[in-house]
Order: structure tokens, then C-alpha cells, then sequence
């Protein structure tokens, strides 16, 4: 896989939205039990220079209240503790289009969105047919609002979004999963968001146990351990990157 161009001095700092006692099973394919698990709900803030990108937006309170969620924060207030306000973000990558990770769209009214083909078509399309996919989603009117405005961009595969800044489309979790990469000089970071949920499914090449395709949720770990990573953002451990030796 081609790396990302070394190129641009972006940082990546996880703010956390909310917490939730969920069950093992459910992140851990075939190899957990349903026991308590205490996970996180965030987004990823890149800063270069005077530029803004958001990776994800979270949910707003009452679909997390509805959900379960508790120790809420809007992403406007997270974005707020970071010294940035919402009308800055003019791009926001959506890693997918889950409730937790797309639902908070609409507070992001100067931005363009960046998501996979093969997620519009699948959210577009048979995502809401049948409970086993459709629980996942949330705010579908405002999601197709939002891709009818002409402000999604819409990526097939990999895309350099800037120097240093590389989308890959890994599938597995959603069809149209993506994770970002980004460049450093003793190796990439990589914010994997739920192609791979916790820091043990990195370390114990352990997919997801919320999939659509369990190869490509395998293979999507096999890439991102591939690409020799100093730190992996995962999705919702408590720890918010896992660092690692390069190469």
C-alpha cells in the first residue's frame, strides 16, 4: 500500500463524547463472553497550520440518552475544550455512517464531508431493511438532506485528502469503513475508528464483533498491522491510542 505523502506537521488529538458499559461480545468476535465492558465515544481533531479537520462527529444528547450513554459532551463542546469552534472545521472525514460516528452531521453547516462510495450506497440503499443492520443508524433524513446538498465528497477507494493525510477504504465493519492515515517521520499513526474498536483487537488480531463482512474486518487488521504503525487511534477503548514500535 502506498504510504501517505510525508508532508504537513498534523497532530491527532481523540476527544472523548461519552462513556457506555457494553458487552464484550460484541467487540470481540467469537472469543469473549457477553460480560460488562466499559467503552468510549469519540472523535479525532487534526490540526496543521491553521487548518481543521474533524474525523467523525459523533452523536447528539438524545440519541446518545436513548442509547445508553452517559458522561455526555456535544462534539460543539469537545471541539470548544480544544480552543476550536465548529465553524472552523470546514472538512470532516466520516470513517462510517453509524449513529455514534455520523448522527452529529448537521452542527457542521461550513464543512465538506468525505465518505466512501461504498457506504452511501450501503446506507443509501438496504442499511435500513432489516433491524440487524438498521439499529446501527440513526438521523437518516438529515444524513440524505446532507448528501443531497452537494457537500459530500464522495471517495472510491484510497484518497489523498492532504500531504500527509491518506483515506483508506478497509471495509469489513460497514462495506464502506475507512481509516485515516497520517504521515510521520518515525512512522504513520493510523485513526482506525471501528475497523478496529479496542486496543486488544490491534494486539490480538481479534475482529470486530459488529460486522457486515468478517474477511474484510480480518483483512482490514491485517492493513492497518501492515502499514507498521507508531500509534493506532481504535475506536472506543478507554485508552485512546495505542503506541507502538515502528515498522
Amino acid at each position: 500500500m502506498r504510504m501517505p505523502e510525508a508532508a504537513g506537521a498534523w497532530s491527532v488529538e481523540p476527544l472523548e463524547l461519552a462513556r457506555r458499559t457494553a458487552h464484550r461480545a460484541w467487540f470481540f468476535y467469537l472469543s469473549d463472553d457477553g460480560s460488562p465492558l466499559e467503552i468510549a465515544y469519540r472523535v479525532w481533531l487534526l490540526r496543521s497550520g491553521n487548518e481543521r479537520i474533524l474525523v467523525d462527529t459523533g452523536p447528539p444528547l438524545d440519541e446518545g440518552a436513548r442509547r445508553g450513554l452517559r458522561d455526555m459532551r456535544t462534539v460543539e463542546g469537545a471541539l470548544l475544550g480544544a480552543d476550536v469552534r465548529t465553524e472552523e472545521i470546514r472538512t470532516v472525514v466520516l470513517t462510517h455512517m453509524h449513529w455514534d460516528h455520523a448522527s452529529s452531521a448537521d452542527r457542521f453547516t461550513h464543512a465538506r464531508f468525505y465518505v466512501q462510495r461504498a457506504e452511501l450506497d450501503f446506507f443509501m440503499g438496504v442499511a435500513h431493511d432489516h433491524p440487524a443492520t438498521a439499529r446501527f443508524f440513526s438521523h437518516r433524513d438529515m444524513l440524505v438532506r446532507l448528501v443531497e446538498s452537494g457537500r459530500v465528497e464522495i471517495v472510491d477507494g484510497d484518497h489523498d485528502l492532504r500531504p500527509g493525510i491518506r483515506l483508506v477504504r478497509v471495509g469489513g465493519h460497514t462495506p464502506g469503513s475507512q481509516i485515516v492515515v497520517i504521515a510521520r517521520p518515525e512512522g504513520c499513526e493510523v485513526i482506525a475508528s471501528d475497523a478496529i474498536p479496542l486496543n486488544r483487537n490491534y494486539t490480538d488480531l481479534i475482529p470486530n464483533g459488529i460486522f457486515v463482512n468478517v474477511v474484510d474486518a480480518i483483512a482490514a487488521l491485517k492493513t492497518v498491522r501492515a502499514l507498521g504503525p507508531s500509534k493506532v487511534y481504535t475506536g472506543h477503548d478507554l485508552v485512546p491510542s495505542l503506541l507502538l514500535p515502528a515498522g
